[in-house]
């Protein structure tokens, strides 16, 4: 479904274009949001426009609320089917209710989109894969997936695109936005999430990759920075990569309590 055409069966739902443009973007990308982002997406001081627009979404039952004692902010989850429906993803994962913790790496995700209103972001799979192969000379086999290998008797290999989950821009100028949500200290999360896309990205012109920090990594911005450039630069090679897959498994199973060796 095209975009426009989305906001239009969203508005058509009681909505103004600006909150129905605003609600389809945070059901593509991340379910959650906040007061305060559609006071930024629509360039309007936080007042009573913003409040009587959440009010409504709550008392007409399209969206939930649950607070967030971290920083006393009210997060909405945008759950209701219509809604989801209007936009032609009536099973859509972001339906689902988030935990806090989820729902907050969300919300930062919404945050790097807003940033950048000028970027067309995709959202689904099967757009990024359209518009990538059909606007770049990316191959199939080029974009980033896992292999997952079916059940039971003649078990077939198949492949799940951008696994990541994670929203890709095309900026006017035709450069390829890649945001990246840092979830792991140890960095092996950015580095496989670099192979996957290594393919790709070699066959892009130009391209930038928007790394999303959360504040309580403690790290800062040129440290993340450096160890996907080493990644890019230096990437490393088997079997040095398989022996760290192992460890790396190990050292989680350690810490869950599956295990006590290491």
């Amino acid at each position: 479904m095209k975009i426009n055409d989305a906001v239009q069966a969203v508005a058509n739902k009681g909505f103004t274009e600006r909150q129905a443009r605003f609600l389809v973007l945070v059901m593509r990308h991340s379910g959650v949001c906040v007061m305060r982002q559609y006071a930024a997406f629509a360039g309007i001081v936080f007042g009573q426009k913003t409040r009587r627009f959440f009010d409504k979404l709550v008392t007409g039952g399209y969206a939930s609320t649950y607070d967030c004692s971290h920083n006393r902010a009210r997060i909405f989850h945008v759950r209701h089917r219509a809604l989801y429906e209007a936009i032609g993803e009536p099973d859509s994962r972001l339906r689902r209710p988030p935990a806090v913790p989820r729902a907050l790496e969300r919300l930062m995700v919404l945050d790097a989109i807003l940033e950048a209103p000028q970027i067309v972001w995709l959202a689904t799979p099967e757009e990024k894969a359209v518009h990538l192969t059909a606007l770049t000379a990316i191959s199939p086999a080029d974009l980033p997936h896992v292999a997952l290998a079916t059940a039971g008797e003649g078990a077939v290999r198949q492949l799940r695109l951008f696994p990541d989950r994670l929203p890709v821009g095309i900026h006017p100028e035709g450069r390829v936005v890649l945001v990246y949500l840092v979830s792991d200290p140890l960095h092996e999360d950015l580095r496989e999430f670099l192979q996957r896309h290594a393919a790709m990205l070699s066959r892009l012109s130009a391209w930038t990759l928007r790394i999303v920090l959360p504040p309580h990594l403690g790290t800062s911005a040129d440290h993340w920075r450096q160890v996907a450039w080493t990644q890019l630069a230096t990437p490393l090679m088997e079997p040095v990569l398989g022996e760290l897959r192992w460890y790396f498994e190990r050292l989680r199973e350690v810490r869950s309590g599956r295990t006590s060796d290491l």
